[in-house]
Order: structure tokens, then C-alpha cells, then sequence
């Protein structure tokens, strides 16, 4: 007897078996692609935040022009912004140890102005010591001077 090709049931479940695979595969590939999508933006949105910061960093520029001391552990910076963008302050260091700065703490100033910071001491300043301080703005830069009481 001759089988019909209508009444043949090997043939129909192999073609809906490999249209099922390929809509598999066409669902997994769709999905993939749009994660993926997501993660590339958030990675490229992270890496161009950090490059524009790197850009405001290499444009900052600032110098401890002075330290002074009143003999009380209040001690005093005059801060020169040479850069070229405006500068903050925003902590400053004593041989390793954070100060507590009492004025002088994020005051902004624009290029080629001065910025005093007054703070007290943390260690106690002996004459003929020398103490190394560090000034460190908003956005990270540092700048460290040697002074000698």
C-alpha cells in the first residue's frame, strides 16, 4: 500500500520542530541584544562621566602660596587657583592626619584669585618641625607643600 503524503506524521512534526528551534533561538538572540544594548550605554555613559571629570581635574590647578601659624595651633593657607576653571577646597592634611578646616571649606574661586583657609591643627606644631601639608580640592587634585615652623 502507498501512504499519501497527507497522512505522513514524521514529516509535519520535524518542519514545526525546526520552526519551534528557530523561534527559540530568534527570542534568546532579541533579548541579548537589547541587554546588551543597555549595558554598553550605561558603560558608556560611566566611561564619558569619568573622562569629563578627568578633563576638569587636568584643568585645576592651585599652589599653597603661604602658611602661617599664630602660635595657638591655628595655622592659615593662602591658596593661589591657577588654572583654569574655579577651584573649592575641600579638605586639607597634616602629616597624614585631616584637619578640621574652620573656614575657608568650599568657598570657590575663580582663576588667578587667592583662597584662605584657617584650620586647627591636629598635631601640635613645634618650632623648627617641618610639617607636611596637603591640599586637596572638590574634584581630587592635590597640592602639598613642606613648611617649617
Amino acid at each position: 500500500m502507498s501512504r499519501s503524503l497527507f497522512h505522513d506524521k514524521r514529516g509535519v512534526s520535524e518542519i514545526i520542530a525546526s520552526l519551534i528551534i528557530v523561534l527559540i533561538v530568534s527570542i534568546a538572540g532579541v533579548a541579548l541584544y537589547s541587554y546588551s544594548l543597555g549595558a554598553f550605554s550605561s558603560s558608556s555613559s560611566s566611561l564619558q562621566l569619568q573622562t569629563d571629570q578627568r578633563e576638569e581635574q587636568a584643568r585645576e590647578r592651585f599652589s599653597i602660596i603661604a602658611v602661617w601659624w599664630d602660635a595657638v595651633d591655628q595655622l592659615n593657607l593662602t591658596i593661589l587657583n591657577y588654572g583654569k576653571i574655579e577651584l573649592a577646597i575641600n579638605a586639607v592634611y597634616i602629616d597624614g592626619t585631616m584637619v578640621s578646616i574652620s573656614s575657608g571649606r568650599e568657598i570657590t574661586a575663580g582663576t588667578g584669585k587667592l583662597i584662605s583657609v584657617k584650620f586647627t591643627s591636629p598635631v601640635s606644631i613645634q618650632d623648627e618641625k617641618t610639617y607636611e601639608i596637603i591640599a586637596v580640592s572638590e574634584r581630587g587634585s592635590k597640592n602639598a607643600v613642606y613648611w617649617k615652623a
